[in-house]
């Protein structure tokens, strides 16, 4: 077959709904069925999800409405400067994507108004559930404190859900910022997520530019997250090499956002498999910064790499509007490349559930709900 994944059910299996990826005949009688892919019908998990870089075009104009800031008149030319252009070079320039986005959320109607949008469309995606990151530092230019931004997220959240029709579940990972005389803002977003743990928060993270500088400066912040009893997960191994990775795991990140320079390195990958650390591996995004040289193509993406070794991991979309992206559509181009097979995208979408930064209860509620959607 064209697909390695394509299979194909006899007439003994004739039911619907069983899995989480189920497909059946028409009666007893009927032959044998090849299921066509598709990636609207699954239960659908991002876990690597900014907030900033996944405004849409209209979220863009009612946005910089209230923040007063000027834009192109044409939709065309807004999109330019929220979406990744083809040739990107790196992380550094798909980074530039996130001016705007940063500079028309300053207020507490803007930031909610982003949350609050946001769930709704993923939502309407079909997601069961998200965490949604963001860095609440990148926000306090217009006189907002980090704990003003934080409250408003949480109002959007909860505005979001409750407005949701399908039931979704999401909540929101604060971001620390790699760079520079930033210590004292990294701690004080350790403070504000202690703070709203557990109302909408849900865990930390570390974002920026990687290669510039290196998870090696963090050993204290994560030192005081950990002392705070807040789980994080930490961006490694996307603009940085392995290094970068082994000290998230000696930090003790419960997930590794990206970490796909791993994909040929045997020990780091053993040492992922026996702590059970998930990647949460973004596929268009990590081809857009050419965070491996050489892999140009969905096709070359190493996704198998780390499948065929047992490690945790599962497909995310990062940015979903700087690299145009959905989850759906995620995994429909690794299945058109042929590097997917059915089995692994359930294996993945659990994977993702086991490792969300909720209490088991919850993990098992959202399996059951997972396992229930008919295909």
């Amino acid at each position: 077959m064209k697909k390695m994944m394509q299979w194909v059910l006899t007439t003994t299996l004739t039911f619907c709904g069983a899995s989480l990826f189920t497909a059946c005949t028409n009666d007893d009688n009927s032959v044998p069925v090849t299921p066509v892919f598709d990636a609207s019908k699954y239960a659908l998990v991002d876990l690597h999800l900014h907030l900033d870089g996944s405004l849409s075009v209209d979220d863009a104009i009612y946005m910089a409405s209230v923040e007063h800031v000027s834009l192109p008149t044409s939709k065309n030319e807004i999109e330019k400067l929220l979406v990744c252009p083809e040739n990107c070079e790196s992380l550094t320039e798909y980074l530039k994507c996130f001016d705007l986005p940063v500079s028309i959320m300053q207020s507490r109607e803007t930031i909610a108004y982003s949350v609050k949008s946001l769930v709704k469309r993923l939502d309407q995606q079909g997601l069961i559930y998200a965490e949604i990151r963001y860095a609440p530092q990148l926000h306090t230019e217009k006189g907002l404190t980090q704990d003003e931004v934080t409250a408003a997220s949480i109002e959007g959240l909860r505005e979001g859900l409750a407005e949701s029709k399908n039931g979704i579940k999401a909540q929101l990972i604060l971001c620390c910022m790699r760079g520079e005389g930033n210590d004292d803002l990294n701690k004080e977003t350790v403070d504000v997520a202690k703070k709203y743990f557990g109302q909408g928060v849900c865990a930390i993270d570390i974002a920026g530019a990687e290669a510039l500088f290196p998870t090696s400066k963090y050993r204290e912040l994560f030192a005081y997250a950990k002392a705070q009893d807040i789980p994080f997960t930490i961006h490694a191994g996307e603009a940085d090499g392995i290094e970068s990775m082994m000290l998230a795991v000696e930090y003790g990140a419960k997930r590794i956002g990206h970490g796909i320079r791993a994909f040929n390195d045997a020990e780091m990958k053993q040492i992922l498999k026996q702590n059970d650390i998930c990647l949460t591996l973004s596929p268009t995004s990590n081809l857009q910064t050419k965070a491996l040289t050489g892999v140009t193509q969905m096709s070359q993406y190493p996704l198998q790499a780390f499948l065929a070794d047992g490690v945790p991991v599962c497909i995310n979309t990062d940015n979903m509007t700087v690299s145009g992206t959905t989850v759906r559509q995620e995994l429909q181009k690794l299945y058109d490349a042929g590097i997917l097979t059915t089995s692994q995208a359930e294996l993945m979408v659990r994977t993702a559930i086991n490792h969300a930064f909720l209490p088991e209860a919850d993990k098992t509620a959202l399996l059951s709900k997972a396992e229930k959607i008919i295909l």
